[in-house]
């Protein structure tokens, strides 16, 4: 049986293990499945409909995370609110803490040593693995949490059990060769109430790790306030990200001194401002590569700490080389903004382009 369609159903483990949180929880007995039982397929569908006619879903899961080395657990509480709001709190084994959220507009984290809060771009679309410190894809939260195991996977019912007494379906989830190539070795197992289709656990595993996920709590339709789901103030600002497709633009977004290279074709612009400061990156095509060109403001600092650095002669005046593989950056600061090259290939390279630019 193949599901199709943009909602199917881990309810709340599926931001659970997205986010990157981690904990545990096991399921008993394999009773064998007779023929009276509904298909997989069947089961699903009730389960999306169990998750979407809700406005709000709330509940607690016991989550565990274990690779080759180490295993890590935590007790997550959760909180959805359609269409595009969610919230997590919890706490490991080992004392650590940890928020995460959204609330339609800015994705937020904060732990014990990191915080973090971005603008959710306009036009965001899903990747299966959406932490907020990466602020790339994103997807509507409480379709997310509320059902959403994604396109082109197989669902097949295996068997029923009991988990803390409650009668529950057992679903293995099998992505098909249509899946995008980095979701191909994720083997899922699901089990679902088979009173009122909630879920109750989840596992997911691929070559690296395997999550865990026993939902022990879970309601339905509860009043939760908007507040609920906005970024602790005292604890993080907002990361905004404006992408460019034209030099002329992206200049007049910004009053930092934006050079151009004219013997580059420009791609595109992003500027980006943060509590540390503000930055835009331009990428530009030349016939020997792609070029980036970074200008920032309170990069001075953290750029004084890089080891290897080689110092060369940019316009008369001094700037630094780093050279990486096959990628070389070379960088300088003037008046408190610092501003770096970075191409595909060598020092001279670097710094032949440096020179047209400063």
């Amino acid at each position: 049986m193949r599901i199709s369609g943009s909602n199917r159903g881990a309810a709340a483990l599926a931001a659970v293990v997205a986010i990157g949180l981690a904990a545990a929880g096991v399921a008993a007995g394999f009773p064998a499945v007779t023929e009276a039982q509904p298909s997989g397929e069947e089961i699903i569908e009730d389960v999306e409909q169990r998750y979407e006619e809700a406005e709000t879903v709330t509940g607690t899961a016991e989550v565990t995370v274990t690779n080759d080395s180490e295993t890590t657990e935590a007790t997550v509480d959760f909180a959805t609110k359609d269409p595009d709001k969610f919230s997590i709190a919890g706490e490991t084994d080992d004392g650590e803490s940890f928020e995460a959220g959204s609330n339609g507009s800015v994705v937020w984290f904060v732990g014990e040593e990191k915080s973090v809060a971005r603008e959710l771009p306009e036009d965001r679309e899903y990747h299966h693995d959406p932490h907020p410190e990466d602020g790339e894809h994103y997807h509507d939260h409480h379709e997310m949490m509320a059902g959403s195991m994604g396109e082109n996977v197989d669902a097949e019912l295996v068997d029923t059990t009991e988990i803390d007494g409650e009668e529950a379906y057992i679903l293995e989830l099998t992505p098909t060769e249509e899946a995008p190539e980095d979701h191909r070795d994720m083997e899922s197992t699901l089990w679902v109430s088979t009173e009122d289709s909630r879920v109750l656990q989840v596992t997911a595993s691929d070559d690296s790790k395997e999550v865990t996920a026993e939902i022990t709590e879970t309601q339905f339709d509860v009043s939760n306030h908007d507040s609920t789901f906005e970024p602790p103030e005292d604890r993080v600002e907002v990361t905004s990200s404006e992408t460019y497709e034209s030099f002329e633009e992206l200049e007049a977004s910004t009053d930092l001194p934006v050079p151009s290279y004219d013997d580059g074709e420009f791609e595109e612009g992003t500027h980006l401002t943060s509590a540390d400061g503000e930055a835009v990156i331009q990428q530009y095509a030349t016939d020997d590569g792609e070029v980036g060109i970074i200008t920032a403001t309170g990069a001075e600092d953290r750029l004084s700490e890089v080891e290897d650095g080689e110092r060369v002669t940019v316009a008369d005046e001094e700037a630094t080389a780093v050279e990486r593989d096959d990628r070389t950056v070379v960088f300088w600061t003037e008046d408190e903004v610092t501003t770096g090259v970075v191409v595909d290939g060598s020092v001279d390279d670097a710094v032949a382009v440096a020179e047209e630019i400063r």
